[in-house]
């Protein structure tokens, strides 16, 4: 299948509001990186999770031979292990992964209110402390793949709203293959089940949001103090856009995670740029700010 159309900031979500969604919350969460670096080129390389894509997107994008080279990055190698230690199965090894990165910073950042840089590589991300969800989700996905799980990232986009200064852009959260099918984990400890037990997807959760409600509550213990049954819902609302993106341990070689060090002005600069797309291109495709 040719994705070239679903790729990237500009692809086709089926939708006009909702592409323009991604184009500006892509612009938004772009600006606090450095151009080229890979949390910013994450969303040049976005398929749309749409009713054109999610066959291909389940069967063949994603490579399940993740190979890791021992050795190489030893420091997420011993980590893994240590995680992982006394597991059987991939759905144990997954879920313990996800309890782990869920804490990252609790466990891991001392003194400071805020990550003290954006981006870094996987090891840099952990022992800052991240609570930065598409990097947590950078080392969920790379640590399940020294584990030899397959793994890729998910993004789910919501509309800004920019009357709300607390208004987000969206969330950042992995699938892994776990009992020969794709899985949806999200690094804030959410996982969820269908009527049949399997593990749901994030297609599954799109085209049916009520899977948050009816999956076993039992499942919620591993979920982290913030989160909540609405909050998890909004994700998967109409009007969201999501993404698929393939990221490997083995590409970290050519990857730049080069640091950006974080500002009020910095992100007071990345909302405006978005809310200057919202007030022009997008004025009669979206609601405009109350305050222009």
């Amino acid at each position: 299948m040719d994705l070239s159309k679903y790729t990237g900031i500009r692809g086709d979500h089926g939708d006009p509001r909702v592409n323009a969604v991604v184009l500006e919350n892509s612009t938004y969460s772009r600006s606090i990186y450095r151009e080229g670096t890979v949390d910013y080129v994450f969303f040049d390389m976005a398929v749309a999770l749409q009713k054109d894509t999610a066959e291909y997107l389940y069967s063949e994008h994603t490579p399940l031979e993740q190979p890791y080279a021992p050795g190489t990055r030893i420091y997420l190698e011993n980590l893994t292990k240590r995680v992982l230690a006394g597991c059987e199965s991939d759905r144990d090894k997954a879920v313990a992964l996800v309890d782990w990165v869920k804490n990252l910073r609790n466990n891991y950042l001392t003194g400071y209110e805020h990550d003290a840089f954006h981006g870094g590589a996987e090891e840099e991300v952990i022992r800052k402390g991240s609570d930065m969800c598409n990097e947590m989700a950078r080392v969920m996905i790379v640590m399940s793949q020294i584990a030899g799980i397959p793994s890729r990232y998910i993004g789910h986009m919501t509309p800004v709203d920019y009357d709300n200064p607390r208004s987000g852009t969206g969330h950042g959260v992995c699938e892994l293959y776990v009992s020969g099918a794709w899985a949806y984990f999200d690094i804030r400890g959410r996982f969820f089940e269908k009527p049949d037990g399997r593990l749901a997807t994030a297609w599954d959760l799109v085209s049916d949001p009520s899977l948050v409600e009816t999956s076993p509550v039992g499942l919620r213990r591993h979920w982290d103090a913030r989160s909540t049954v609405e909050g998890a819902m909004k994700l998967y609302a109409p009007g969201t856009a999501h993404i698929v993106v393939n990221y490997m341990v083995a590409d970290h070689a050519t990857c730049d995670y080069s640091w950006v060090y974080p500002s009020k002005s910095l992100w007071h600069e990345a909302r405006e740029k978005a809310r200057r797309i919202r007030t022009t291109l997008h004025r009669d495709l979206l609601p405009q700010p109350v305050v222009r």
